[in-house]
């Protein structure tokens, strides 16, 4: 039973390291890079005319709480998004395309990024904290259509010690966040 446990990790390790080196896996990554750059371009633009008096297209929800045996609480969750338009339905809508939230947990702070692609699936997430008492990073870079796939979508992973977010969970969070974001900026409810 162990052996066969210790064979299937092995396994696992292996077809995990293979899919995070093949060409396909390289060019995805590379992908999502230029389009995290160009996000960050598109925000920092943003700001600028934002301070000329031009309205930003972001939306920043701050949360401060009290949680029991740890104390006061603050997240902050930045939406950053584009304005789209339904043809079918005549209307226009908002669409995130880069989300930021921090938050803390008694005395370590968590900070994360999720990254969306025009069909708004997450295809980025990171997240640094220090949980450990020194940073830790992890980013995530998922294949096309990662919404929902789970772990699988998962092309490639990056981590400064263990991994901290598992992709399935990272996933998850990504689309609650957006689903919160579509209650309150398109009146989805």
């Amino acid at each position: 039973m162990k052996r066969t446990f210790l064979i299937a990790i092995g396994l696992c390790c292996l077809l995990t390291a293979g899919a995070q080196s093949s060409p396909a896996a390289k060019a995805r990554v590379a992908e999502i890079r230029k389009l995290y750059t160009q996000a960050k371009q598109d925000i920092a633009n943003s700001e600028k005319k934002a301070k000329e008096g031009t309205p930003a297209n972001e939306t920043v929800v701050n949360s401060n709480y009290m949680l029991p045996g740890s104390g006061p609480g603050k997240c902050v969750t930045h939406y950053y998004y584009t304005l789209q338009e339904d043809e079918n339905l005549g209307r226009y809508f908002f669409t995130p395309y880069f989300i930021t939230n921090s938050y803390n947990v008694a005395a370590h702070t968590y900070y994360q990024e999720f990254l969306y692609d025009k069909e708004g699936d997450l295809v980025f997430y990171y997240e640094k904290n220090n949980q450990s008492g020194k940073d830790e990073e992890t980013r995530l870079y998922f294949g096309s259509g990662a919404q929902g796939a789970g772990e699988e979508g998962l092309v490639h992973e990056i981590n400064s010690a263990s991994r901290t977010m598992e992709p399935t969970f990272a996933i998850r969070v990504g689309g609650e966040l957006t689903n919160a974001f579509h209650l309150l900026m398109n009146r989805e409810f």
